[in-house]
């Protein structure tokens, strides 16, 4: 430095004809060089639609949700958070019920809106961490349930002592209804099974179940159902997930008739068998708890008579013994009028027990052949329904049958083992097929093969 300021003006070189860009610089209007709101807001959109994945997966903490069909919330961990939000059709695709303090992955866009000046996630799916949506969801539901006191053992009804009318809702094609209807059959046959066959999984099956509990329980005494057996056989948790829903449950426990559950393997656990006032850990079992057992009941009646007679008979033994005490001490008063006194006693008591006994062994009989009779008539009944609905399935199956397409002109072609043709796929000139017309069929040998489907 030449010990003058660097401001100093006589210091200053001016130079002898300005720059043109300087002079037109000093004259420019700061606001030109400036972005706009707008420009800014599209920067930031490009930035992250170039540097960030799609679709990104974000794991965090619920905290503020919002559910106002659309789903407001914000995801956080140890010292940021990130707004969010889901609208109701994805919404609507969630299996559980997010809460407060949930770990969850959210998987979406990240975009920036421009009106509020907000970085959003724009979330498609949401799934708990750990435990799987359908574990999550069942869980909540027996919280809530159990606040309701769904579950409580007080208000479970208790199952008929002799069931004359079992209702089975469960699938007619599945396995468990042939293990109900082969135990109650065993048991005793005179118990009378409707089978109410409805779906027990997949798109509908929870609607349809609960209808048919609803169904039974308004015409139960136009039934005459003492109880409701709901049953199906195992399966994942997605398989068995129809009974976990609230409209089955809510119709389990709005139901005046006894429900009896066995959903799945004993291991298995559903909403259903919770809230149903007896849980079964398999099909069979259910028809052990409700039907009474023939065999069991009818020892019991010999055993009742048994008792009966033996109490007789020991009755007349003692009115025996105390005759001849008294015959014994009043012999030398008047021995004649004594004896004869006590031998009247002993005819009429003997007389009084011979007819009591007949009179219960009578009564006995008749119970026992009026429910022969009933038997009888439930078994014609029960023969003739399926006879009926047998012949109804042949007219149908003969309406709807392959003879009636085959009579319209129509034909289906098999391989000579008998399996259906329905793709050129695997077959090639000189293979031999079966083709089978409605008065008949026959037998051809493949010349060419021409692809494309039929017009």
């Amino acid at each position: 430095m030449d010990g003058y300021l660097p401001f100093d003006p006589d210091k200053i070189k001016t130079p002898d004809k300005p720059k043109p860009a300087r002079r037109e610089r000093a004259r420019r209007d700061p606001a030109e060089d400036a972005l706009t709101v707008s420009e800014v807001t599209a920067k930031i959109k490009a930035v992250l639609e170039a540097h960030t994945e799609r679709p990104l997966r974000v794991v965090g903490e619920i905290s503020n949700f919002n559910d106002r069909g659309h789903w407001y919330f914000s995801l956080k961990d140890e010292s940021d958070v990130l707004s969010c939000v889901m609208w109701s059709s994805a919404a609507k695709k969630v299996s559980f019920a997010p809460e407060r303090g949930l770990s969850v992955i959210a998987t979406g866009r990240l975009d920036y809106f421009g009106p509020q000046g907000r970085l959003q996630l724009y979330v498609d799916r949401l799934d708990p961490v750990g435990a799987g949506a359908l574990e999550l969801r069942f869980q909540q539901m027996c919280d809530a349930l159990r606040e309701k006191g769904w579950f409580a053992q007080e208000i479970k009804r208790p199952l008929p002592a002799f069931a004359q009318h079992v209702a089975v809702v469960t699938s007619a094609t599945g396995a468990a209804v042939q293990d109900v209807i082969k135990t109650a059959r065993q048991r005793w046959a005179g118990c009378r099974l409707s089978v109410v066959d409805v779906r027990v999984q997949g798109e509908g099956a929870k609607d349809e179940i609960a209808a048919a509990i609803r169904a039974l329980d308004a015409n139960r005494e136009a039934l005459g159902i003492d109880a409701i057996v709901v049953t199906r056989g195992g399966g994942s948790m997605e398989d068995l997930w129809a009974f976990n829903e609230m409209v089955v449950a809510e119709a389990i426990h709005d139901c005046r008739v006894p429900v009896v559950a066995a959903i799945g393997h004993e291991t298995d656990l559903t909403i259903a068998e919770l809230v149903g006032d007896l849980r079964c850990s398999t099909p069979t079992q259910a028809a052990v708890a409700v039907v009474p057992d023939g065999a069991v009941e009818a020892e019991r009646v010999e055993q009742l008579d048994s008792r009966l007679l033996g109490g007789m008979k020991r009755r007349a033994e003692h009115a025996q013994l105390k005759l001849t005490a008294i015959e014994r001490m009043e012999v030398f008063r008047s021995p004649t009028g004594v004896i004869d006194l006590k031998r009247r006693d002993l005819a009429h008591i003997q007389q009084h027990l011979g007819a009591l006994l007949k009179g219960r062994l009578g009564q006995a009989q008749k119970q026992t052949e009026s429910t022969q009779v009933r038997l009888d008539s439930v078994l014609k009944a029960a023969w003739r329904r399926r006879c009926e609905a047998l012949e109804a399935m042949a007219k149908q199956l003969g309406a709807i049958g392959p003879r009636r397409v085959l009579e319209r002109g129509y034909s289906f072609t098999t391989d000579l083992e008998g399996r259906l043709l329905t793709s050129i796929e695997g077959l090639g000139a000189g293979d031999r097929v079966r083709t089978r017309l409605a008065d008949g069929a026959f037998e051809s040998e493949i010349d060419r093969i021409e692809e494309g489907g039929a017009d």
